[in-house]
């Protein structure tokens, strides 16, 4: 089966503050949420993003999205601990949408 990858970039509708960063340190946690928020202000939507890997196929798509994502560019995200995995659950998904539509396609042709 021949799937092709592509990538969604979206603005995360999740603050920034509270949620990008967790270490503890309230003052570097701070730090952290202020650099991702100057980004934002620049029109980097990598800086606090929500992100969907579509795997597609003749028509059919399985998806997989990730939240709170703060990523360099897309390059860095797919160097990243979850373009793989998430590459992964959205073919799994495509699979599952085919198999669903041979089974409706089996029923009507046995009516």
């Amino acid at each position: 089966m021949d799937v092709t990858y592509r990538l969604v970039v979206e603005p995360e509708d999740i603050p920034v503050r509270g949620n990008a960063q967790a270490s503890g340190d309230d003052a570097y946690d701070r730090q952290v949420e202020d650099a991702i928020i100057r980004r934002l202000d620049n029109g980097d939507v990598w800086a606090w993003a929500c992100v969907t890997v579509i795997a597609e196929c003749e028509g059919f798509k399985g998806y997989d999205t990730l939240g709170g994502c703060s990523y360099a560019d897309e390059e860095d995200f797919k160097r990243g601990p979850y373009y793989e995995d998430m590459c992964e659950v959205a073919r799994a998904n495509l699979e599952a949408d085919i198999a669903r539509t041979r089974e409706r396609l089996a029923r009507i042709g046995a009516s």
